[in-house]
């Protein structure tokens, strides 16, 4: 360089008390900061991972993580307490949760002012200590190496094994308590600890119960002793299945993104629980979506990432997307491996996987009729898709109907009045809301066995009047169209009505 475009330069160290201070408020919550810490875990091979809390001696919370991992030495420690100790740049093995080199202690930092990480290796234990209060007071970047004596009075130590980590959180000055006492401070912890739980289970459901060909050994995850149980986001293991997708493979100079499809099953075929284990939480609505995994760790979840739009007939379709590490820059995964943003060619390829995929997730309902037409039964309602318009239309063709019309003797007229004003009063706004909030509340095709009795008399009585006898495939018929359909009162009142030959 010339010497006349030479400019000065002066080394501008952080401040390292503000820099921290500053760093606490990045937007990890609690839950968000203990998955940080259980990436470690699972990074270094861990197969048991145990997250407590309680009080010390002196009434002071803690939280402590304790793992079965493969430990480190003092010196690998040391290198590990350093702020931004791996570079995002580095090529990280395959599942290798970790990425900026930042998030063990800014996710600690987020939630306490103290935070200690004991290890132990090939027989020897060490421990390092960041003390927030001692780098404010000092404004260095002072790193505490604990002695033995020191390190066997941790609270929490006795769950440090033979090989593995244990990370302390001290002085959680973030609890929100509504006091000091111990009660307060428990009901605080009690609070967090309800919302890390379903969390955490989420976001390693696919570590807690691995899948055939997801290559990651189990990992047992308990807070305060309890195991946490895998949810199923996808319905692979409840009885009905969801239905499964093929596999798509997107193929990119970084790697493969693979994307699979699920259409859970319609909540007639689910009991209120399963309907409720499927709602993660929230609503079937609110869950639709993409699935997108990290290394088989859940990164986002519920979000179409405005490839679709949320809607009433997709809540079904929920979306597994797995992205290697290697796209890590390309994904804009952030620091808190809580937010991902596809680039613009990745997005480009997807968009009509997803639509294709929504416009198939539309088919038990959209189709619904439909389905019902094409088989022996009959239904008592069309829908009509009618230049770009839908409507839904008592089906005149219904034998009660017809049979009803021949009845009438010339009041046909009045009867198309009438069903024509009960189409143009269907309460749909209603309808959506309540089937949408809480589809096990909707019982419309509940009755009781006398007005079942009757109603299937008439049916009878349209099928085949004036004749004692129902044929087996007129029977057959019968139970396959709604509201029979399904119901086990059918057969035995048929048999009373008519001897079915």
């Amino acid at each position: 360089m010339s010497e006349d475009f030479q400019q000065e330069e002066i080394t501008l160290r952080p401040s390292a008390a503000k820099l921290l201070e500053s760093m606490r408020d990045i937007g990890y919550s609690f839950q968000s900061a203990l998955a940080d810490i259980v990436d470690n875990s699972i990074s270094a091979d861990a197969t048991e991972i145990s997250i407590l809390n309680d009080v010390d001696p002196a009434a002071c919370p803690y939280v402590a993580i304790a793992d079965n991992g493969t430990g480190m030495t003092a010196d690998d420690l040391t290198a590990a307490m350093r702020h931004g100790s791996r570079s995002p740049r580095d090529t990280r093995k395959e599942g290798d949760l970790g990425r900026f080199g930042l998030g063990m202690k800014t996710a600690s930092f987020s939630q306490c002012r103290r935070v200690t990480v004991v290890s132990s290796r090939l027989g020897a234990t060490s421990a390092r200590c960041w003390d927030l209060n001692r780098v404010v007071e000092r404004d260095e970047w002072v790193l505490q190496i604990l002695s033995h004596k020191t390190i066997s009075r941790l609270p929490g130590i006795e769950h440090l094994p033979e090989t593995g980590t244990l990370v302390l959180w001290q002085e959680l000055d973030r609890l929100d308590s509504t006091g000091e006492g111990t009660d307060q401070v428990h009901e605080a912890m009690n609070r967090l600890f309800g919302e890390a739980r379903k969390h955490l289970a989420l976001t390693f459901h696919r570590f807690i119960r691995p899948e055939l060909g997801d290559g990651v050994s189990p990992v047992c995850l308990r807070i305060n002793g309890m195991p946490l149980d895998a949810p199923d986001p996808f319905a692979r293991h409840m009885t009905p299945r969801s239905d499964v997708h093929e596999v798509e493979v997107l193929t990119v100079p970084e790697g493969q993104v693979i994307a699979q499809a699920f259409t859970l099953p319609h909540h007639q075929r689910l009991t209120s629980a399963q309907s409720e284990l499927l709602a993660l939480g929230s609503s079937l609505n609110e869950t639709q979506g993409l699935y997108i995994y990290r290394a088989k760790r859940l990164i986002a979840g519920g979000t179409w990432l405005g490839l679709a739009k949320r809607s009433e007939l997709t809540k079904l379709l929920r979306v597994r997307v797995d992205v290697p590490t290697t796209l890590d820059s390309e994904w804009g995964v952030d620091v808190r491996k809580s937010r991902i943003r596809p680039p613009a060619a990745i997005r480009a390829r997807l968009k009509p996987l997803v639509e294709r995929m929504t416009e198939s997730a539309k088919r038990p309902y959209t189709y619904r009729g439909t389905k019902q037409s094409s088989r022996t039964g009959l239904p008592f309602w069309l829908r009509v898709a009618e230049r770009g318009d839908v409507r839904y239309e008592i089906n005149r063709e219904h034998p009660v109907i017809t049979h009803l019309e021949g009845s009438l003797d010339g009041t046909k007229e009045g009867l198309n009045t009438l069903l024509s004003g009960v189409e143009a009063t269907l309460p749909l706004e209603a309808m959506f809301s309540d089937i949408g909030s809480d589809p096990h509340r909707m019982r419309q095709s509940q009755m009781d066995t006398e007005r079942l009795e009757t109603l299937l008399a008439a049916f009878v009585d349209a099928v085949a009047p004036n004749s004692d006898i129902l044929s087996q495939e007129a029977a057959n018929s019968i139970t396959q169209t709604y509201p029979f359909a399904g119901d086990d009162r059918v057969a035995e009142i048929l048999a009373r009505i008519r001897r079915i030959s």
